[in-house]
């Protein structure tokens, strides 16, 4: 697995795969996948970082964050679900906290009902700071 740094051109693949993570984690983003594509080239064109998982030159995971000056704050992490269970995401973050993120804290949110990736989480070491709460 090659860990590289996502480029521009690698938004339409980045929407598709955050089209599936809205899906799996039963988000109710509405956005069509033209949308996705053209606001995940506004990110990469801005505040936002983006870091690829590849294999074999395909994209197979990414972790999209920014910095928030005291923190960093992770958006999106998310592994294309016929490469999940192989430990990719751990290998992932891994090695942002080894090259990247070295100097401050992450934070990131997790949508309540999505036991699977709150459950990762706390396995990987992040502790609830904060509940968010929406009516």
């Amino acid at each position: 697995m090659e860990i590289v740094k996502a480029k521009l051109g690698d938004v339409k693949r980045l929407a598709e795969l955050n089209r599936c993570l809205i899906e799996d984690e039963q988000h109710p983003n509405p956005m069509n996948i033209t949308e996705l594509t053209e606001r995940m080239r506004e990110w990469l064109a801005t505040d936002y970082i983006c870091y690829l998982a590849k294999e074999s030159r395909h994209i197979i995971a990414y972790c999209l964050y920014r910095n928030d000056g005291g923190y960093y704050y992770m958006r999106q992490l998310y592994v294309d679900r016929s490469h999940r269970r192989k430990g990719i995401a751990t290998q992932l973050l891994d090695w942002l906290y080894e090259n990247v993120w070295t100097d401050k804290k992450v934070r990131l949110d997790v949508l309540a009902h999505n036991e699977a990736a709150v459950a990762f989480y706390k396995r990987y070491g992040f502790r609830i700071g904060v509940y968010r709460m929406e009516k």
